[in-house]
């Protein structure tokens, strides 16, 4: 079943004018990645994207379907591949280029030139670090976020900014996600300190990193918020400005004229 964008995206008047909504189905989005990038693009295209490279090699497992946007039907299916299944569920008339393979450092250059924004998610190495500086050679900005605890961070890289490795220092082999969250430590909610035992046992037994799927709808809605931001021709805050949102720690608004209630 065809649908008119106008259709699909009436909903969203009022917050995105016809020309931002224009723009946004223009714009050409690299999911480097598509763990966390299933959840992006679904929302994206609810949004009005319309035009996508997927890019993963990984395969969707049982262990997934806690966070990600896959279904049980999606089981063993190429992430990339499914992405592509989930954004035409959304919108059929949407164009997905599947990359169905890990990316390397040698496709950084060509894949990051077809793109209007770099959404990089791929795992530390060796493709995050050529995606990074491919994307500020050409001028373009690379959102890399982050799923932490009950809310997530994003660090969106624009053609000045530091590097990464200015950012957080180079490996010393605590693994590049907790020396972002070391180094932000000061600015974290309090809260994710009662679970540095978790961090502890990731880094010596090798454990896979916990996410909830509450940071994964987090994490996605702060990308794609700064998405239509790059997509309508706006700067979002770069690094080392960080931008995050936490549900453990949100903000509290008092009703006014009526006293608080002590939850103690």
């Amino acid at each position: 079943m065809a649908l008119a964008q106008s259709q699909l995206t009436r909903q969203n008047w009022g917050f995105l004018s016809e020309k931002e909504q224009d723009l946004i189905g223009s714009t050409t989005v690299l999911l480097a990645g598509c763990g966390l990038g299933s959840n992006v693009a679904v929302l994206a295209a609810r949004t009005g994207f319309q035009h996508f490279i997927a890019a993963d090699g990984d395969l969707v497992e049982a262990s997934n379907l806690n966070r990600q946007a896959f279904r049980v039907e999606h089981l063993g299916q190429n992430k990339a591949e499914a992405t592509s299944r989930l954004i035409r569920e959304v919108n059929p008339d949407a164009e997905v280029e599947v990359v169905p393979r890990f990316l390397q450092a040698e496709d950084a250059d060509a894949i990051v030139e077809r793109s209007g924004l770099v959404v990089n998610m791929v795992d530390p190495g060796p493709a995050l670090d050529s995606l990074l500086e491919s994307a500020r050679r050409q001028g373009k900005i690379t959102l890399f976020p982050l799923n932490v605890a009950f809310g997530g961070l994003l660090l969106a890289f624009g053609p000045e900014s530091p590097s990464m490795e200015e950012l957080v220092g180079s490996d010393n082999g605590s693994g590049l996600f907790v020396r972002i969250v070391q180094r932000l430590a000061p600015s974290l909610p309090q809260y994710i300190w009662q679970f540095a035992w978790v961090a502890a046992r990731v880094q010596q037994d090798g454990v896979a990193p916990p996410q909830l799927g509450i940071a994964a709808s987090i994490t996605a809605s702060l990308v794609v918020e700064n998405m239509i931001k790059v997509g309508i021709g706006t700067t979002p805050a770069l690094v080392p400005e960080v931008i995050g949102l936490d549900t453990r720690e949100p903000s509290v608004l008092t009703w006014p004229g009526l006293p608080a209630v002590s939850t103690a």
